[in-house]
């Protein structure tokens, strides 16, 4: 989310350094640590730890994404001369009731730059008068293809018949997914990207009856024809693979973890199917409704929505000119920023 605007950044400021922090090793671990100069877990917020942080580190602007806010933080930011923004929130009102000593920080950040309406209203009931609407800055990605060596594998793995790509999926979704793919006769290749890498992947492969390949056994097999299903043990690939499918799963939604990123597939221009809880997610209903993305409750509503879209090539088509369009659409949140930012 933030890599367009550190991008640019880094173009105004050529002469700084640019850090980033985590507070969680899901971050910290999947970053690509290149982008930066340096990268830290966020120290424990005690007054020792800050003086000491914002005594080594001086920084001249400090940015908050989306909806972490950390009142000691910014207040020895700001101590420290440190220009303070929250950059791509998404709040509401039961965010700020649950956590003491926001609605104080809030009020001490430079600009705030939300999502949408709705997140400009509370903040500005807080105090806070500078909000500025933005959009969301994902939509300013660019997502990388894959490597020649990568590409050349996913490639042989399709051979040119159709793929659907379930991404970031849960046990939720891949009960549902499992099933599909056991039963169905269509002549269909799979790639299935879990969300956590662990025994799950295992798991999967011992539960499809069709023929099954993890990524990492798939460079040793010379003839993949007979292999149905692909299933991603590594991590990074996912937003890319995307580019290779007819039809995209988007995980999350079938349970209560939180929807996936559905902006990905549709950076690729791909029709998109995602589970039932996706109520919280602005971009997911926004597709719904454009008629680029289709809910599905159980069973029933997933076998039939894959084959309505995998049987009707209008469809299929339509539904992927309409996520680009509203992709497209979307993108300026870094441009508006960086105005803001470069002209204090």
């Amino acid at each position: 989310m933030i890599e367009p605007l550190k991008n640019n950044l880094e173009k105004i400021y050529n002469d700084h350094k640019f850090l980033l922090s985590f507070i969680s090793p899901s971050g910290y671990d999947n970053v690509n640590k290149n982008l930066f100069d340096c990268v830290i877990y966020l120290p424990l917020e005690t007054k020792k730890n800050l003086k000491q942080f914002y005594g080594l580190i001086s920084p001249k602007i400090t940015l908050f994404i989306k909806n972490e806010i950390w009142p000691n933080y910014i207040k020895y930011a700001k101590m420290k001369g440190s220009k303070v923004y929250s950059v791509g929130g998404n709040f509401e009102h039961s965010f700020f009731k649950k956590l003491i000593g926001l609605n104080n920080a809030i009020r001490k950040i430079d600009a705030i730059f939300v999502s949408n309406e709705n997140s400009k209203k509370i903040i500005e009931k807080i105090g806070n008068k500078n909000v500025i609407v933005c959009g969301d800055l994902r939509y300013d990605r660019t997502i990388p293809d894959l490597n020649v060596k990568q590409n050349k594998i996913i490639s042989r793995f399709i051979n040119n018949k159709k793929c659907i790509v379930f991404g970031s999926t849960w046990k939720e979704d891949e009960k549902l997914i499992i099933k599909y793919i056991n039963e169905t006769e269509k002549d269909l290749k799979y790639i299935i990207a879990p969300h956590e890498i662990d025994e799950n992947h295992l798991e999967l492969k011992k539960l499809l009856s069709k023929k099954s390949v993890l990524y990492s056994e798939i460079s040793s097999i010379s003839n993949l024809s007979d292999f149905k299903c692909l299933i991603i043990n590594n991590i990074g690939m996912l937003s890319s693979l995307y580019k290779y499918s007819d039809i995209s799963y988007v995980g999350g939604g079938m349970g209560t973890k939180g929807l996936h990123n559905t902006l990905e597939p549709a950076y690729f221009s791909k029709p998109v199917i995602i589970g039932k809880n996706y109520k919280k997610f602005n971009e997911a209903r926004g597709m719904i409704k454009n008629g680029g993305a289709i809910s599905v409750k159980n069973y029933n509503d997933f076998k039939k929505t894959i084959n309505f879209i995998n049987n009707n090539r209008e469809i299929q088509i339509n539904m992927s000119k309409i996520n680009l369009k509203y992709y497209i659409e979307n993108k300026g949140a870094t441009n508006k920023i960086l105005k803001h930012i470069t002209n204090e």
